[in-house]
């Protein structure tokens, strides 16, 4: 898994290339804790755009993620998933809590 981040105004925006699966959910969880310790930051941005397969201890990392964000008042999106990575989303209805949007450009207006 390659993960790059940057900061696009008051958001963490963290690309991740590869997938999310056990192997590499605790290099992921050090990427995002910095943002999440972070006061100044409202939000972060999980783009998946380059993510092929997610399993259920990365579905976990993402829900932990949301639930760390939620406790603090900050805001959390995944962007640009795939069809395959979408339905993952879908059949265990985690669409229905996270904020999925189709780019970073739309999760950031949805978020503030």
């Amino acid at each position: 898994m390659k993960i790059e981040d940057r900061i696009d105004g008051n958001f963490a925006i963290i690309s991740i290339e590869g997938n999310i699966v056990l192997e590499d959910t605790a290099k992921l969880k050090s990427s995002v804790e910095g943002f999440i310790e972070d006061g100044n930051l409202k939000g972060v941005i999980l783009n998946c755009e380059d993510v092929h397969f997610i399993d259920s201890s990365g579905l976990g990392l993402i829900v932990s993620i949301y639930k760390t964000l939620l406790k603090r008042d900050r805001k959390f999106a995944l962007t640009n998933l795939n069809d395959r990575t979408r339905e993952i989303f879908i059949l265990t209805k985690l669409d229905k809590i996270l904020t999925i949007t189709d780019s970073n450009s739309d999760a950031i207006t949805v978020m503030s």
